[in-house]
């Protein structure tokens, strides 16, 4: 997939993160409790500056940790419905330049990284 920057799905994220995702952050410099609260479900999410991600450089309209970033965020725009079927998210602009095969792995991985969450969630 090509990106074209447009920033959408850094608007009012609610971006899931594993251990993994926060680990690698924090070894990255940053403090836990600066770029992620943890739901009332026992998720953690990123937080939001200003209507973005975190992690948004509004000046550069990128991403500050694009290379360490959310595995949520590498595996987007393909999402799950609410009966677990695999879709791109309507937002992204550039959706239609995944192939039938990148959706399809990507949607793997996706379920993957929720597996995982909800296991780490209610773990705690």
């Amino acid at each position: 997939m090509r990106c074209s920057h447009c920033t959408k799905c850094c608007q009012d994220t609610q971006m899931e993160l594993c251990r993994t995702d926060i680990a690698r952050l924090v070894r990255r410099g940053y403090q836990e409790n600066d770029f992620y609260s943890i739901g009332e479900d026992g998720i953690p999410r990123l937080k939001n500056v200003d209507g973005h991600c975190y992690f948004f450089d509004g000046e550069k309209k990128r991403c500050k940790e694009y290379a360490s970033r959310p595995l949520g965020c590498s595996i987007y725009p393909v999402n799950l419905t609410d009966d677990g079927e695999i879709v791109i998210d309507e937002l992204c602009p550039e959706g239609g330049t995944l192939t039938r095969d990148e959706v399809q792995e990507k949607g793997r991985r996706l379920r993957r990284l929720l597996d995982t969450i909800d296991a780490e969630a209610s773990r705690t």
